[in-house]
C-alpha cells in the first residue's frame, strides 16, 4: 500500500465530519483507482464506513482515546507512504485526528521535497477547533456556507453529502406525518421536546398522526416505552439514510451543517433545535444563518391536519453537487 497512495482523507470522531467524508471518497471513486485512495478515521468511523462503496478503497482505523497513542500510530502508518509517494493530496474533514495527518504531510513538503497537496473541508459556518490549526498549513479551503468576506483561500461548495435524486414525493396517506432526527447518535433531549408535545395532545389529535423517530441506542428501549404510551403508530429507528424529507409534515432536528442542508433542500417544513454545549455554538450559528433567510419554523406546533404538498419548493442556497465540485477541482 505505502507506494501506490495518491489520496488521503481523514474524517472521526462524529457522522458529521465522517459521512461528507465518505460522500468524497465514492465520488472521487468514480474518477481515480480506488486502490489509490486511503480513509483514516477512528472507532466512530466503524458506524459508517460500510458506506464506502468501493471495498478496493484501502482503509485504516486507528484509536484515538490517547492523542499521543494517536499520533504514534499515524507516524508508523504514514511516514512511508508520505516517502515513497513524490505527491500525495490530502483531504481533512475536521476533528483532532486530521491535524498530525495533514501537518506530518506539510513536514515533508517543506523538509523533504515533496509536493504533497493540503486541504481541508469545513462544514459549519464556523471552524472547529482542529480546522481553526489545520488552516493555516492547508493549500485551500473548502467552505460549506456562503460569505460575503471569503478569501482567496477559501472555496464555497457546500455540504450536501445525500445521493442526489428526484425525491418528490406526493403525499397520499392519511395521518399526519412527523419525524423527529437527532444527528448521527440520536438525541434525549429532542425526544423529550417531541414528548412533552405529544403530552399536549388529546387523544383524537394523537391517532391522526404516524411518528418516524430516532433513539439514541443507549436508551432505545426506555423512550420505546414512554412513547408506545402515547401512540402504537410509530416507526422506531438508530440510523436511516433513506429517508425522503418531503414525505412528513413535520420534522424535529438538530441543526447541524448534514442535516440542514439534507433537509432544507427538500423541505422547510422543520423546527431546528441546536445543540448548545459545544464550545463554539456552531450549531445555533448555523441555524442562524438560515434563519435570516426563513428557511425553517421559527416555533414549534404539532399540525392537526395533513400538510398540502409543494412540488415547486426550491433552495438555491443549497448545492446538491458540493463534493463533485470539490472532485474536480482536486483532479483538475
Amino acid at each position: 500500500m505505502k507506494n501506490k497512495i495518491k489520496y488521503i482523507v481523514i474524517a472521526g470522531s462524529s457522522g458529521g465530519h465522517i459521512l461528507p467524508a465518505i460522500k468524497f471518497i465514492n465520488e472521487l471513486s468514480k474518477v481515480k483507482n480506488s486502490n489509490n485512495i486511503l480513509f483514516i478515521t477512528n472507532q466512530v468511523g466503524e458506524k459508517f464506513i460500510h458506506k464506502i462503496s468501493l471495498k478496493e478503497v484501502n482503509k485504516l482505523q486507528l484509536k484515538s482515546h490517547n492523542k499521543i497513542s494517536y499520533i504514534i500510530q499515524c507516524l508508523i502508518h504514514l511516514l512511508p507512504i508520505l516517502f515513497f509517494n513524490k505527491r500525495v493530496t490530502c483531504l481533512g474533514f475536521g476533528g483532532f485526528i486530521t491535524f498530525p495527518v495533514l501537518l506530518l504531510s506539510k513536514i515533508f513538503s517543506v523538509f523533504f521535497f515533496k509536493k504533497n497537496e493540503i486541504y481541508i473541508h469545513e462544514q459549519n459556518i464556523v471552524f472547529g477547533l482542529a480546522n481553526k490549526f489545520n488552516y493555516f498549513i492547508s493549500d485551500k479551503v473548502f467552505t460549506s456556507f456562503p460569505s460575503s468576506k471569503i478569501n482567496d483561500k477559501e472555496i464555497f461548495v457546500g455540504n450536501y453529502f445525500c445521493d442526489f435524486k428526484n425525491n418528490y414525493v406526493q403525499k397520499k396517506e392519511i395521518p399526519i406525518k412527523i419525524l423527529l432526527l437527532g444527528g448521527s447518535a440520536g438525541s434525549l433531549e429532542l425526544n423529550n421536546v417531541l414528548i412533552n408535545e405529544l403530552l399536549r395532545l388529546d387523544s383524537d389529535h394523537l391517532e391522526k398522526i404516524k411518528l418516524s423517530v430516532q433513539l439514541p441506542q443507549s436508551h432505545f428501549e426506555i423512550y420505546k416505552s414512554k412513547y408506545l404510551n402515547l401512540s402504537k403508530n410509530i416507526n422506531f429507528f438508530l440510523y436511516d439514510d433513506n429517508l425522503i424529507f418531503n414525505n412528513f409534515d413535520l420534522i424535529i432536528s438538530r441543526s447541524g451543517s448534514g442535516s440542514l442542508n439534507d433537509i432544507l433542500f427538500e423541505t422547510n417544513n422543520v423546527y431546528f433545535v441546536p445543540h448548545l454545549h459545544s464550545r463554539d455554538k456552531h450549531q445555533q450559528l448555523n441555524l442562524n444563518f438560515y434563519k435570516n433567510y426563513n428557511m425553517s419554523l421559527n416555533e414549534l406546533i404539532i399540525p392537526n391536519q395533513k400538510l398540502p404538498s409543494n412540488p415547486f419548493y426550491f433552495n438555491n442556497f443549497l448545492n446538491p453537487f458540493s463534493f463533485n465540485k470539490m472532485v474536480c477541482y482536486l483532479t483538475r
